[in-house]
């Protein structure tokens, strides 16, 4: 899924303009891209962050995802809102990994636990941003040691819009010293926060037949666990309210995608009414589901959305706790290696 190299242009418009300065001074700038369709992808170069996803829906248009209109929101924000994640997605128990034979110490921002790359990780950082013409490219190199991962790496992190109103987006790294990288996004959907409404009433389909029951630390066991039966079987699309009050806490879970699944999306949301789809295609093994009942009463840009589950999140990426777990797909990279990870979002409206 090499994005860049369909072999014809898009029809692209894409503005690069000032947006505001971090509370140390650096600049942030806005990247904006448009189809001829009239979707539009509204990135910041704080966090590589999805400000707005603008889709057709008719005779209208959606923005599908939570955000903020201010940058001081996103600095604040301890939700990861809209965020490139990395340098490693999700949870490693203990902060510890062995690299190499040696153990490393890796900042432990959620208790004893790593979470989303530490204190100050992708999502906080600010991005470099270049206009490829058809595409835009974000980079950001992470020295040597950042919250104690190994190594210095570069991430390049591509965008572009494609005609059927897909986002199209591709991680690359590489390392001069061997490391752990794990990227994912960040984006909380809801395909009707306007009008105030959480996503209960939307519906999803998760094209896995297994997924990873967690201890009591939030991180896998290193069970694989088959779905059916249970409220984690999302197999066929589902009304998510009663699957989400099946579970104390709701979903916050790693879902093993089907290998077999050929050219079918790894997940697909629909909106309450039916009428906007969207389908998730990925390269990683696993997508983490969280339906964030943690959060309550967001306020937004779009203002307030009242009680729990504002927006879903739907994280492609290698296993949790991949380290510590010897029959889990690897995350280790070494220098002679370069990571890459496309994620595609389609959108349909009928």
């Amino acid at each position: 899924m090499y994005f860049l190299y369909l072999g014809f242009k898009t029809i692209l418009l894409i503005t690069i303009q000032p947006f505001s300065e971090t509370r140390d001074g650096q600049a942030v700038y806005s990247v904006k891209l448009k189809n001829k369709a009239g979707m539009e992808a509204h990135f910041l170069t704080y966090g590589a962050i999805l400000q707005r996803l603008i889709v057709p829906t008719g005779s209208t248009k959606t923005d599908v995802v939570l955000g903020y209109e201010d940058l001081g929101s996103y600095e604040e924000d301890n939700y990861f809102i809209g965020q490139l994640v990395g340098r490693n997605a999700n949870r490693i128990a203990n902060a510890e990994a062995v690299l190499d034979g040696k153990k490393i110490q890796l900042s432990a921002n959620e208790g004893k636990n790593q979470l989303h790359g530490g204190f100050e990780s992708f999502g906080k950082k600010v991005w470099s941003v270049t206009d490829l013409g058809d595409a835009v490219l974000f980079t950001y190199t992470s020295p040597d040691g950042d919250e104690g991962f190994p190594g210095n790496l570069e991430t390049k992190f591509y965008v572009k819009l494609e005609e059927d109103n897909t986002l199209a987006m591709r991680y690359e790294a590489t390392t001069d010293k061997e490391t752990i990288v794990n990227l994912t996004r960040h984006e909380y959907f809801n395909m009707d926060a306007a009008s105030g409404n959480g996503i209960t009433n939307h519906q999803l389909q998760i094209n896995a037949s297994a997924y990873l029951p967690k201890t009591s630390q939030n991180v896998p066991s290193g069970e694989l666990k088959a779905v059916a039966d249970s409220p984690f079987d999302l197999q066929k699309p589902v009304n998510l309210k009663e699957h989400i009050a099946a579970l104390d806490g709701g979903f916050d879970h790693n879902f093993v995608l089907n290998e077999d699944r050929d050219d079918a999306p790894a997940a697909q949301l629909i909106s309450p009414d039916g009428k906007l789809k969207m389908e998730l295609y990925c390269t990683q093994p696993g997508i983490q589901f969280y339906s964030a009942d943690g959060i309550a009463d967001f306020e937004g840009k779009y203002g307030k959305i009242a009680g729990n589950c504002p927006g879903l999140c739907l994280e492609p990426q290698h296993f949790p706790d991949a380290p510590n777990h010897e029959h889990f797909p690897t995350t280790v990279l070494k220098p002679s290696q370069r990571y890459e990870h496309d994620i595609r979002y389609t959108f349909s409206y009928e």
